[in-house]
């Protein structure tokens, strides 16, 4: 299983496995790491495989859906290619939590994803569309085969600052569909 990201730069990333954390456990940074950035993603799990898959037969090709966030260790981004592979192999830095939801739940009225620092609001987005969806699906598809139960995520905005390691202590909680969704703390 990979976790394939259309990045908020617009470019296809895999990331492996070992990133993915499915539970809500507390994220533990290592000594050598300072300071962690974050992105929220809309993802989604493929339940049929394929390549080159067209925007109009996406929805053949994905089961549910969810929000989730993708965090990075800044202190690997040096601005060259070798610092972010490395930031987005870092394990435990795929928080894409289950259960997930079913794609009838894409632009309905009211269904929202918000996320959490220490309380204080850092994104919020109504559910997105199928048409999303089914666009993502239809990029990412160009550069990789998707196989049955990859996640493929679309970052919602470029990656922003988080927390540092000097900084004040750092909380995050998720919640779609008013159901919650994450709830942890990134240790230094």
């Amino acid at each position: 299983m990979n976790i394939v990201v259309l990045n908020a730069a617009g470019h296809t990333v895999v990331r492996p496995d070992t990133t993915l954390k499915k539970s809500s456990d507390d994220f533990y940074a290592p000594d050598f790491i300072s300071r962690v950035s974050w992105s929220p993603v809309l993802f989604a799990r493929i339940s049929k495989p394929g390549k080159y898959i067209a925007a109009k037969f996406a929805s053949r090709h994905y089961d549910c859906i969810n929000y989730g966030m993708l965090l990075y260790p800044e202190d690997f981004i040096d601005g060259g290619e070798d610092g972010y592979a490395r930031a987005c192999c870092f394990d435990h830095t795929s928080f894409l939590p289950s259960p997930m939801y079913n794609p009838v739940t894409l632009g309905r009225e009211g269904n929202r994803a918000e996320l959490r620092r220490n309380g204080q609001l850092l994104f919020s987005t109504p559910f997105a569309q199928a048409a999303t969806v089914e666009d993502l699906l239809q990029e990412v598809s160009r550069y990789c085969y998707l196989r049955t139960g990859d996640l493929v995520c679309l970052e919602l905005q470029p990656r922003d600052e988080l927390c540092r390691r000097d900084g004040d202590p750092c909380r995050i909680e998720g919640s779609c569909c008013g159901n919650w969704l994450m709830d942890f703390k990134i240790i230094f």
